[in-house]
C-alpha cells in the first residue's frame, strides 16, 4: 500500500491519539525539567534520528501532514531519517511517539528477568549514570495504548495491524 493512500483516521481515533500524545508530552516535559542539567538535546541534535518504521495509524497522520506539501528529504542510501533536512525534522509537529521520547532515559519492564531495563542516550547519560525511579520514562502503558489505537484503525480500514510502514516510504510515496 502506498502510504499516501492510507485512510484518514476517524474523529474518535484522532481525539484518542491526541490525548495519548498530550499525556506523553506532559510527562516528557516534567521529566525534561527534572533532568534539565543532564539532557543536552536541542534543535540540530539528530544523532538518534535513524531510519525506522511506524504503525499504520501514525503513518496515516504523518502522510496527511505531507499531503499537498513539498519536502526535501535525505537520499535513500543514508542511514539517517528521511525527514531530516539540515539536522532538523521537517515534520516535528507531527512526529511519532518514538521520536518524542528520544534523548530521555526510557525504562522497560523485563518481566522474565524481573528487572527494569533502561535505554538512554549516551550523549546525555554516562553508562554508570545513577538513575532513580523518578528519572525514568516508562513507555509500556503508552505503547500499549498506541497498539490498541492502531488496532482500531486497522480493523476499521481492513489493514494488517502488524504491518509497519517505513518513514522513507512516507516521503517517497511508496
Amino acid at each position: 500500500m502506498n502510504p499516501a493512500d492510507l485512510p484518514t483516521p476517524d474523529d474518535s481515533l484522532k481525539q484518542d491519539y491526541s490525548l495519548l500524545v498530550d499525556e506523553l508530552d506532559q510527562l516528557i516535559e516534567k521529566l525534561s525539567n527534572r533532568l534539565q542539567d543532564t539532557i543536552h538535546c536541542a534543535p540540530g541534535c539528530s544523532s538518534c534520528c535513524r531510519r525506522f518504521s511506524v504503525l499504520a495509524l501514525e503513518a496515516a497522520f504523518m502522510a496527511a501532514a505531507f499531503s499537498g506539501s513539498e519536502y526535501t528529504v535525505q537520499a535513500q542510501e543514508s542511514s539517517t531519517c528521511s525527514l531530516l533536512v539540515k539536522e532538523r525534522c521537517t515534520l516535528y509537529h507531527c512526529r511519532p511517539i518514538i521520536c518524542r521520547t528520544q534523548g530521555l532515559p526510557i525504562a522497560y519492564i523485563d518481566e522474565d528477568n524481573e528487572q527494569i531495563e533502561v535505554s538512554a542516550c549516551p550523549l546525555n547519560f554516562s553508562e554508570d549514570y545513577p538513575f532513580t525511579h523518578d528519572d525514568l520514562l516508562y513507555l509500556d502503558s503508552f505503547n500499549s495504548r498506541l497498539a490498541e489505537l492502531n488496532l482500531r484503525y486497522c480493523r476499521a480500514n481492513g489493514l494488517d495491524a502488524t504491518k509497519r510502514i517505513s518513514i522513507g516510504s512516507l516521503v517517497s510515496g511508496g
